[in-house]
């Protein structure tokens, strides 16, 4: 069997093209395991982003609960101040004058 030059020629091709199908097959193996990896990380990265979104959102209900609580006593506070204000000038004392 004799081959002409066109024909081994076209044989080479053909190995050459074999060779790089298979390599480029092996490249998007690789490429779909670090695509399963790459998606498998921002799986996590979104859960732990709502974890962290529940949690500044717990954060800030029981720091809007103290703030209301805060602003309650502050108001006991400036209520029982001005009682003794009212007491201290009703004897006929100066509230700035301390026995």
């Amino acid at each position: 069997m004799i081959f002409s030059p066109a024909e081994a020629l076209l044989f080479a091709a053909l190995v050459m093209t074999s060779v790089c199908v298979v390599l480029m097959q092996r490249r998007l193996r690789a490429l779909a395991v670090d695509q399963g990896r790459y998606r498998a990380a921002l799986d996590d990265s979104t859960v732990a982003l709502l974890k962290a979104r529940a949690a500044v959102g717990l954060v800030n209900d029981d720091s809007r609960d103290l703030l209301v609580q805060l602003c309650r006593k502050i108001e006991e506070a400036e209520a029982v101040l001005w009682r003794l204000d009212r007491a201290g000038k009703s004897i006929g004392r100066d509230p700035e004058i301390r026995p």
